[in-house]
């Protein structure tokens, strides 16, 4: 009772707030052709900057998937002028953190450190954009670290599964393929190959920069535009797919996906989503945490709680720009396998035909409105959102308005957009087991049996 009242204190509060309140104090720019969005963060000395480039991993070879993923490991690998080990122990001497993300559609790559340090840093990563040259050494060395760690996956039984089941649940889509690569294809990947790459995304792909930090940041403006090297006059392709997936789209059915001496079963259960489905974010993130969103979701309740089949339980429904995913994780005993599949598509058929309790209903929108400003409290959070926003072209008002829409949510659209994602009819369910399953799961329906290498 303590809890449901904790919320409904929640609800009420941020209801009757000015949700603009919360969101950090940002300002979009133009600095001599390249988009900047500043958000301004003067609580710490710490500095953020994000490269977006609106391309990925749909930009490799054919056969050499992986290209764009590894051409972004290497650009510390070493330049015309600088080792590896210079430039690392120079971005280490400045406390500097660096990554890159990269998807399909797009890729960003990121850098942070000290305020006071950004201008050394900064020099040096663009130096590394204008000038890596990807020793050939070095190429051998992390190709040879990739294609081990696929070979080797065979021990972590939830990255197998992760992996088969993206690759089953968007079969007929040109996101069907990893955009790590496979074994064959990272094999295939030359020197000469990961140039043109760098080329490309610094000549020819439209680009955006975040920053976030201390108003006197904004001096980087000359390293930025200059030191990188980006042409800034050619640069302007951006990745749109105009047949993102064949009309015969669904994968649905069982597939088991066998793996050597597994004591239990990893699941996933979902599908690709065409865009046409993710008009509504709201609802679809309210849906998708009303499923298997914390303790008190609905498949938590079912599976842990009730019948005690797992340990954990979550959901998921987001979109990209052209396309969405939807999902369902858990894990079992191999001897409950076929217990726990009946026991979700029992609790999705309940959502569906509406067969919650308000209590649930409201208990969990108020905990996803009374948190959303504290997603805020980090701005590289609100910074990773802005990214997301901008990607796919929409207004950040939509962003912010999201509480305020999820206020108006009722339990019937909930259970009509559940029924809609989750038909159980359309799901890819992906089983990652012993062979000895198939027995089991053949009480389901049919299976198909696929060895584990399959997905390397």
């Amino acid at each position: 009772m303590l809890r449901k009242i904790i919320f409904a204190i929640l609800c009420l509060s941020f209801s009757i707030t000015s949700f603009s309140s919360f969101v950090p104090d940002y300002e979009t720019l133009s600095w001599d052709g390249i988009d900047v969005v500043f958000v301004k963060d003067e609580r710490v000395p710490m500095y953020q900057v994000d490269f977006y480039f609106s391309d990925g991993a749909l930009s490799d070879k054919k056969g050499k998937e992986g290209e764009t993923e590894l051409m972004f490991d290497l650009l510390t690998s070493g330049t015309r002028r600088f080792s590896q080990k210079e430039i690392n122990d120079n971005l280490e001497y400045y406390g500097a953190s660096y990554g890159h993300h990269v998807t399909h559609e797009y890729s960003t790559y990121s850098v942070s450190g000290l305020k006071k340090d950004i201008v050394p840093t900064l020099k040096q990563v663009c130096h590394l954009f204008s000038d890596a040259s990807f020793p050939k050494s070095e190429l051998k060395k992390i190709k040879k670290l990739k294609i081990n760690a696929l070979k080797n996956i065979a021990n972590d039984h939830g990255s197998v599964a992760d992996r088969a089941f993206r690759k089953l649940s968007l079969a007929n889509s040109v996101y069907e393929k990893p955009s790590g690569g496979t074994i064959k294809s990272i094999n295939r990947i030359k020197q000469s190959d990961l140039k043109k790459k760098l080329n490309y995304f610094k000549n020819q792909v439209k680009k955006r920069i975040y920053i976030k930090g201390h108003n006197e940041i904004k001096k980087i403006k000359e390293i930025l535009v200059h030191d990188c090297q980006f042409d800034l006059k050619k640069s302007n392709f951006k990745r749109v797919v105009k047949k993102p997936y064949k009309n015969d789209l669904s994968n649905a059915g069982i597939f088991l996906v066998t793996v050597p001496s597994a004591n239990q079963a990893q699941v996933r259960i979902g599908r690709l989503l065409k865009k046409e489905e993710l008009g509504n974010d709201a609802l679809l993130l309210f849906t998708s945490k009303f499923l298997g969103g914390g303790f008190t979701s609905q498949l938590m309740q079912a599976v842990r709680v009730k019948a005690g089949l797992s340990y954990s339980v979550s959901a998921f429904a987001a979109g990209q720009k052209e396309y969405g995913r939807s999902g369902i994780m858990t894990f079992t005993k191999n001897e409950t396998i076929v217990e726990l599949l009946d026991v979700i598509k029992t609790t999705l058929t309940s959502v569906k035909n509406e067969r919650f309790s308000k209590d649930d209903f409201e208990q969990n929108r108020g905990y996803l409105v009374g948190s959303f400003p504290f997603s805020f409290e980090q701005s590289s959070h609100f910074m990773q959102s802005l990214i997301q926003m901008d990607h796919q072209e929409k207004a950040h008002e939509e962003l912010f308005d999201l509480p305020i829409k999820l206020e108006k949510i009722k339990m019937s659209e909930v259970a009509k957009m559940s029924g809609e994602i989750f038909d159980w009819q359309k799901q890819t369910i992906v089983v990652v087991g012993p062979k000895s399953l198939k027995k089991k799961l053949s009480t389901l329906g049919k299976v198909q049996v696929i060895p584990f290498k399959k997905f390397l």
